[in-house]
């Protein structure tokens, strides 16, 4: 069992290196306010694996980013991706899978 989380942000072009799975999984949709426009996303490298550490994952992910949602690849839990509405701050998003 892991005691701490480690998170690092990463770029998109290293996520290329990563997984094709999780840069096609794209925020369309703001689920808060509907808004379709200049959605932000943002991918994470993680020590643990995401599935079998929600808890600890979004505790982390939050405490270190003021984050509270993520999607991951099921090929790479390792890897984590976000995204967050520039109209109403919101977190939920509709992806496109």
């Amino acid at each position: 069992m892991v005691n701490e989380i480690n998170i690092k942000e990463i770029s998109k072009e290293e996520v290329k290196k990563v997984s094709e799975d999780l840069r096609d999984f794209n925020p369309v949709k703001c689920l808060a306010c509907g808004n379709k426009k200049k959605i932000v996303q943002r991918f994470f490298i993680l020590n643990v694996s995401a599935g079998s550490n929600h808890r600890k994952v979004k505790k982390a992910l939050k405490d270190k980013f003021g984050l509270t949602y993520y999607g991951y690849d099921d090929k790479n839990k390792k890897v984590i991706t976000t995204a967050k509405c520039p109209e109403c701050d919101g977190e939920k998003m509709d992806w496109d899978y």
